[in-house]
């Protein structure tokens, strides 16, 4: 049976400010930044599997969004701190537009004349907002976990869902955990298995260690 994939959050942390206001000529006050950003490897993450605390980084493909843009069903809110109750701008009514560069998931939406669009506007302005997050779910095909060294790494090549995208207050610390799909438990069934095997060689050795020790006791024996 196929699993269903969890919504995830990811937040955007960056020593540059990725998030930048501007107003037009005419008026039009416009905010745009980059809700994730491609073949950066992310800080670690973590996750609880079988009540063990599971550590991993990710890294999201060029391309990785490309499917989920096209999709004529396409609904994305733009919110503050992940808020729905503070939203801004919304894909289907056209005030919030979302595209891919070579550097990631870009989106640039019209600041609407309300108190929390006035708000922002000037927070991010002044520098108070800089950062950004998204919400997504990814499908068994669209990722790949492996295991380099003692490090898990994830590598998504395909969002399956795009629901948010947010200026956050401090993406820095906010990261929550994730419930991940079968391929990790697949990996961590495979890291288990791999150290079954091995105590089980262990045992063995041990096993045919003590046999030798035992058969040279009785031989001794013997000779005495």
């Amino acid at each position: 049976m196929k699993l269903k994939a969890i919504k995830e959050k990811r937040y955007i942390v960056s020593k540059d400010k990725n998030i930048r206001a501007e107003q037009n000529e005419d008026g039009k006050r416009y905010i745009e930044g980059y809700a994730a950003t491609f073949n950066n490897e992310s800080k670690l993450l973590y996750e609880y599997h079988n009540g063990r605390m599971i550590e991993f980084t990710e890294i999201i493909l060029p391309g990785a969004f490309d499917d989920v843009l096209a999709s004529p069903n396409l609904n994305v809110i733009h919110t503050i701190d992940h808020d729905r109750s503070k939203m801004l701008a919304r894909t289907t009514s056209g005030t919030l537009q979302l595209s891919v560069d070579d550097t990631g998931l870009k989106y640039r939406f019209e600041v609407p004349n309300t108190t929390l669009g006035n708000d922002l506007y000037e927070m991010v302005s002044r520098g108070d907002y800089y950062e950004s997050s998204f919400v997504f779910t990814v499908d068994d095909e669209g990722e790949i976990w492996e295991k380099k060294g003692d490090q898990i790494l994830r590598t998504i090549s395909k969002v399956s869902g795009l629901y948010d995208t947010s200026t956050v207050v401090d993406g820095a610390y906010a990261n929550t955990p994730v419930t991940i799909a079968r391929n990790l438990s697949d990996l961590i069934d495979s890291e288990e298995l791999k150290s079954e095997v091995k105590e089980e060689t262990r045992d063995a050795e041990k096993e045919k260690i003590d046999n030798e020790i035992f058969f040279l006791e009785n031989e001794i024996s013997f000779i005495e």
